[in-house]
């Protein structure tokens, strides 16, 4: 009874831990949206494909739901498969059936809430994953807001449906961890079937990272893996797929005649991105606050526009990362880092996360994202830690994009000096 008594507080306190991180990655989000929301009557507009797309795909999926028509739906194009043509968008998420839950009128303005939530749950998640290789609370709740308003995570608000995705990513690890360490069977399977049901297209590099990192993390002392809990995992991760194949298979039809999903690499273009800009924006991502979609300034291009290039950790940056790599050799977060940095600059390695397709994206960065905050958390929960190394190189790395800024271009013979990209308002 005693030992009963002792473990309550504590359960308390970690709950309430808990619902605190949920809280302040939903109140963050919403302080800064609520202004807009008020200014524009209770709608959230934003910009793109977020008002295009987003915004009419929840109100006409939310028409088909209460109508009962899943199968063929005539409001989108000529026709379409509705399980499979939206699966890719919203089907699978659970934030999508609250709003069927909903009075109909109320779906477009719940939307900036659901966005709200979708953050509060990223910081949870977040929190729940960091927690365990942590001592202090406070820095796991850090880093768990680091992940949920990554440079990754404010580009892709343009792209809603990425945030579903985000939110619950990191029950993908938290899973596998308890799988491995705590024998705790039955989670990695549910987290596999929701991580899958959710979005297809997300899932195929969520497998590519997860066995990267099993494998990394077979080199830990903290994680006791064996050939039988490998076959535990991968038996649980095939049923996990065979609950989601409710959505999987109708997505499978919908997609393997397009012609894109057929595109691959070849030749040079598997091992050097014919885009000169794309590593300098990969980096000036890591450093800076990520452009607007499809409006990048310093290293602007023609390619790559929509392809979320985003790592940027709010008011940190690098700093943590780069103090903890130097400090940390041979730790396990180290190890699949550099293997991301690697898969990152490398197209054919990059388009792995993609099934090998030809097309570039950079839309798996959110995996190591959350990793990059565990390794800046570490670094504030450890004393020992020098930052001083990483403020240094992030001060080098900010010296270089402003030197670049200050070159001249040409154009028409005419030289151009402090010369940016220009964009129209409309």
């Amino acid at each position: 009874m005693k030992s009963v008594t002792l473990r309550r507080p504590a359960l308390r306190e970690e709950l309430r831990r808990y619902l605190l991180a949920f809280l302040l990655g939903f109140g963050s989000l919403l302080v800064v949206i609520l202004p807009i929301i008020i200014a524009d009557g209770g709608y959230y507009i934003y910009y793109g494909d977020y008002n295009s797309q987003q915004i009419p795909f929840y109100n006409l999926a939310n028409d088909a739901v209460r109508s009962g028509s899943f199968g063929w739906n005539w409001y989108t194009d000529l026709g379409v498969n509705f399980i499979g043509s939206y699966a890719f968008y919203l089907l699978g998420s659970p934030f999508f059936w609250l709003t069927t839950i909903l009075p109909r009128s109320w779906v477009t303005f719940a939307m900036p809430v659901l966005l709200c939530m979708k953050h509060g749950i990223a910081s949870l998640t977040a929190y729940a994953y960091i927690r365990r290789f942590v001592r202090s609370p406070h820095a796991a709740m850090i880093g768990g807001l680091l992940y949920a308003f990554s440079g990754f995570q404010l580009f892709n608000i343009f792209f809603n449906h990425f945030q579903d995705v985000t939110a619950f990513f990191p029950l993908l690890l938290i899973a596998m961890e308890e799988l491995v360490n705590q024998n705790r069977r039955g989670v990695f399977a549910l987290s596999v079937a929701l991580l899958a049901a959710i979005n297809y297209f997300f899932f195929t590099g969520q497998v590519v990272f997860l066995v990267l990192y099993f494998i990394v993390r077979c080199f830990s002392k903290d994680f006791h893996a064996s050939l039988k809990k490998f076959f535990l995992v991968l038996l649980e991760a095939v049923i996990g797929v065979m609950i989601a194949c409710v959505i999987l298979l109708p997505s499978a039809l919908a997609i393997l005649a397009n012609n894109r999903v057929s595109e691959h690499l070849f030749g040079m273009d598997m091992v050097a991105y014919s885009d000169r800009t794309r590593i300098w924006r990969i980096l000036l991502s890591l450093f800076l606050i990520p452009d607007v979609p499809a409006r990048p300034n310093l290293f602007s291009s023609d390619f790559g526009k929509w392809a979320s290039i985003g790592g940027y950790l709010p008011m940190f940056s690098m700093a943590g990362v780069l103090a903890f790599l130097k400090q940390r050799d041979g730790h396990w977060a180290k190890r699949i880092t550099v293997i991301c940095a690697v898969c990152a600059c490398v197209p054919i390695l990059n388009s792995a996360f993609y099934a090998l397709n030809g097309s570039y994206y950079a839309r798996w960065f959110y995996m190591p994202i959350l990793i990059l905050a565990l390794m800046t958390a570490y670094s504030l929960d450890n004393r020992q830690i020098d930052w001083k190394y990483g403020f240094r190189i992030c001060f080098i790395f900010f010296a270089a994009f402003a030197a670049i800024s200050l070159l001249p271009t040409k154009e028409d013979d005419e030289i151009h000096w402090f010369s940016f990209a220009e964009y129209p308002f409309h």
